[in-house]
């Protein structure tokens, strides 16, 4: 864990709102509890985008017990920072409640997306279980919701997601060393329960998918691991494999460079070549490091049947970033999973019809929303709660026929 500063029993944070203080709760590992936050659904950050599906993002938790030290939410603000400097979680109380009303406000949704900065099933969800709670809601109202995880799904997520034909799981994988997966993600699942994940989503006939992501240079990259890493994830039921290469923020690169020199004293060295590129205020390896790697995996994936996509992967074209996801993808969305736009018909939703949720390609959208066809000219956004509030105000003003399945 990097952790800067011992654990207090009370910390006092400031924001715009003012001075806070708060309780640090000892057990199952040390957070606090924030009470009525206004935090609310939210589409992606459309200034990087590479994600061809629209997503609305939850985060029940800010800072995660994975201790991942390479993780790039480190470098966040607010209560990130918090975790980051101090190995404190924040857990917002109730959040299920906020995304039933936010979800009971709207009439057109997108998947969920649980969670895109921090894991659902990180140890303090034991205790909480705002990650079941909230899928629970979504599955409730027939959305769709999906989850990426580098711990142990519980059963009752399993089996809330299959009774909803478009949800699905994504499971974080990044090494077969149990050894060096201790090192990586110290207080994640072992690499024998996050292959079993896999097994049982799969068991439960809900699509799995499999992200090496990030691939470590130098310490997971080689092609003979990576192709007996995706061979395995595959025996046990993935269908789709993501993967980026590990880019490092500025902010927190002196911390993330003595984490991995544990691990091999030669990476500071190595790095200080390989990572040139500074794309966005992170630091990327080299472009042509990258397109080789990109390619390896590209073939192993084609090799063993599994479709394949980058995440959030760039190169600079005229000191712009410019997406590789283009060149290298062998699926239509980046997910795997084709999953479409639901509009509330009556109490619950239903996906629209020839819809397969491409958005930002789309030109026709098949949803009656024209600001989701993001493949036209100047039509990309971050979009918000309101915005699907208004979306959904404009559907039923339009009165659409036909839409459903």
């Amino acid at each position: 864990m990097i952790v800067k500063e011992e654990i207090p029993s009370r910390i006092t944070l400031e924001s715009n709102s003012g001075v806070k203080v708060f309780d640090v709760i000892a057990e199952p590992a040390p957070h606090i509890i924030v009470e009525g936050s206004r935090k609310e659904l939210h589409g992606w950050w459309s200034g990087k985008r590479e994600c061809t599906a629209e997503r609305m993002l939850i985060n029940p938790y800010n800072g995660c017990t994975h201790n991942c030290p390479f993780c790039y939410a480190r470098a966040f603000w607010g209560y990130f920072q918090l975790f980051h400097e101090r190995g404190v979680v924040t857990v917002f109380k109730d959040f299920d409640m906020a995304i039933a009303h936010q979800l009971d406000g709207i009439d057109v949704a997108s998947c969920g997306y649980l969670s895109p900065v921090t894991d659902p099933f990180q140890l303090v969800n034991d205790k909480y279980r705002l990650s079941e709670k909230i899928i629970r809601e979504f599955v409730f109202r027939n959305i769709p919701i999906e989850f990426v995880t580098k711990g142990a799904i519980s059963d009752e997520a399993i089996e809330l997601v299959r009774g909803q034909k478009h949800s699905f799981g994504q499971v974080s994988i990044l090494t077969l060393d149990e050894n060096l997966r201790k090192h990586l993600v110290p207080g994640g699942a072992s690499t024998r329960t996050l292959f079993d994940n896999l097994r049982r989503l799969s068991a439960a006939g809900v699509y799995a998918v499999c992200r090496v992501d990030p691939v470590i240079p130098n310490l997971t990259d080689g092609e003979d691991h990576l192709r007996a890493l995706i061979k395995k994830a595959a025996s046990f039921g993935a269908r789709h494999i993501v993967a980026s290469c590990l880019d490092i923020p500025w902010k927190i690169k002196k911390d993330a460079m003595e984490a991995l020199s544990i691990i091999n004293s030669a990476i500071p060295g190595l790095y200080s070549r390989l990572y040139t590129e500074d794309i966005g205020g992170y630091l990327n390896a080299d472009i042509r490091y990258r397109r080789r790697l990109f390619s390896v995996l590209r073939r192993i994936c084609d090799g063993v049947g599994l479709t394949f996509s980058l995440c959030m992967e760039y190169e600079l074209v005229g000191g712009r970033p410019m997406g590789l996801n283009r060149e290298f993808m062998s699926s239509f969305n980046c997910e795997g999973m084709d999953v479409p736009i639901y509009v509330r018909k009556g109490d619950h939703f239903e996906p629209v019809t020839d819809c397969r949720g491409n958005c930002l390609f789309c030109t026709d959208p098949r949803c009656g929303i024209e600001y989701l066809a993001m493949g036209r000219e100047g039509s990309k956004k971050d979009w918000k709660l309101e915005d699907y509030r208004r979306w959904s105000r404009e559907l039923v003003a339009a009165n659409q026929r036909g839409l459903f399945n």
